[in-house]
């Protein structure tokens, strides 16, 4: 029961940020409905995993385009508990936030926000272009030396709507944005080389955060201005305001000149070479760190925080690969993207079109893409919010997961923290015996009593034996 108290607790945690009971219930549900079923069948595999009768799905459905209560809110108050409750990675005694984008494949012809996209990937599997959704993810480092992982606290739908072709807000625009709404606390940005840059760099800046990201082998750079001359008569031109151009993919040609030690990257530990040095980028003081890993594989860091060293910057950066790891358990293990909701209003959109333009519909069109385009938002951030519970529960109460029952394992897990499959897998467990057992009710159950339920039916293993 531990587990599951904690569960209440969280879930009940939001009820002050709804405006009617009832929206109240079909949260709690739907919470519960992410976090134990196990098929991605949209709204409909939260009928089938809870029981519910077939009645109920519309009241499921009219649940994510409800007026009771927003996204925003609900994702300020989950950050909140993450903070609260998770164990920070702190830099410099400044919280690190990871972001970056993915891209959601949706073959819907009336789903608002669905462009063409390209894949930059080097798998053969994944198609070049595909029709689908564009979403922004900001998420909080979280955990220790023996696992990591990124805690998603907004995911944002950034790409296929344009209010009017004046409209020049770029991705990384959007991000930055995104940034500001959702971390209260100024921290550590962590993010890939699509995002650097001098806009998104300032922007972080002007709001006390810092940024690290890789930059391109062919980034030029310059060292900082020279003292200026003693008086004299002034030469012809304008003042300089930088010195000489570097060319940073020149200083790897002496190797002699980087410093060795041995890193955890990636989940192991190298010996990396690494060279540090301050120079001007964008007409920004930033901080360099070349290195070389053992496999040969170069690289170039930039970190606008001049105080620390670059042992740290390139660990940091080396965790980014959590933000990766999240996006596949909320693909593939929560169904975070199985939504599917159509809006019958809308025009048929073809194979290959790009941003759907809304300055020439009425205000009543653009309310009901709005009002769609929140419920995506909505599906996505409460299956978010739900596998970030489960990363939570494997971060502090490793033991009391792998108690809680017999579950068959190749190899002895128990020295090691349960990934989110295998919460989820414990907390159906415990679920089952809870509800068999006839304990004390837990929240779960209090709704489902209220519920029509499906008629009983036998479980095709049943029937075999």
């Amino acid at each position: 029961m531990i587990v599951l108290s904690i569960l209440d607790k969280w879930v009940l945690s939001f009820q002050p940020l709804f405006s009617r009971q009832a929206a109240f219930q079909w949260f709690v549900l739907v919470m519960f409905g992410f976090l134990l079923r196990t098929e991605g069948e949209g709204v409909t595999s939260v009928i089938r995993c809870l029981g519910l009768a077939s009645n109920e799905y519309v009241n499921l459905l009219h649940f994510f385009h409800s007026s009771a209560f927003s996204i925003v809110p609900l994702c300020h108050h989950w950050r909140s508990l993450v903070f609260q409750y998770a164990p920070l990675v702190l830099v410099n005694n400044r919280p690190v936030y990871v972001v970056d984008a993915i891209k959601v494949g949706k073959t819907g012809k009336k789903m608002p926000g669905v462009k063409l996209l390209h894949q930059e990937s080097e798998d053969n599997s994944k198609a070049q272009y595909i029709m689908g959704h564009f979403w922004g993810s900001l998420c909080l480092l979280c955990g220790s030396c023996e696992r990591f992982a990124a805690i998603p606290l907004r995911l944002q739908l950034q790409d296929g709507l344009k209010r009017s072709p004046s409209e020049k807000a770029t991705l990384p625009d959007k991000m930055l944005r995104l940034i500001r709404e959702t971390a209260a606390v100024p921290g550590l940005v962590v993010a890939d080389r699509y995002y650097t840059c001098r806009n998104v760099l300032r922007g972080l800046l002007d709001d006390d955060f810092h940024y690290i990201g890789p930059v391109r082998c062919s980034a030029v750079a310059y060292h900082p201005l020279p003292p200026p001359p003693p008086p004299g008569r002034r030469g012809r031109g304008r003042p300089r305001t930088k010195g000489d151009r570097v060319k940073l993919s020149e200083l790897f040609d002496d190797l002699s000149v980087f410093d060795q030690a041995r890193l955890c990257l990636y989940g192991k530990v190298q010996v990396v070479r690494f060279y540090l040095i301050d120079l001007l980028w964008q007409g920004l003081p930033v901080r360099f760190v070349l290195s070389v890993t053992e496999a040969g594989r170069r690289a170039i860091f930039l970190c606008t925080d001049r105080t620390l060293i670059a042992e740290v910057i390139i660990e940091t950066y080396g965790h980014r690969f959590t933000i990766e790891s999240g996006f596949k358990a909320l693909v593939y293990r929560v169904f975070g993207f199985c939504y599917r909701f159509w809006l019958s209003a809308m025009k048929k959109r073809k194979w290959g079109h790009g941003d759907q333009y809304l300055h020439r519909a009425g205000e009543r069109h653009r309310a009901k893409v709005y009002r769609k385009v929140e419920a995506y938002e909505r599906f996505v951030n409460l299956a978010a919010i739900a596998m970030g519970m489960l990363e939570m529960l494997s971060l502090t109460m490793s033991p009391s997961v792998w108690n809680l029952g017999s579950l068959y394992f190749r190899t002895s897990p128990v020295a090691r923290r349960p990934s989110v499959l295998g919460v989820r897998l414990c907390l159906q467990g415990e679920v089952l015996r809870v509800f068999r057992k006839n304990e004390e009710s837990p929240l779960l159950a209090k709704i489902l009593a209220e519920r029509d339920r499906a008629e009983p039916y036998e479980h095709p293993t049943r029937l075999v034996s």
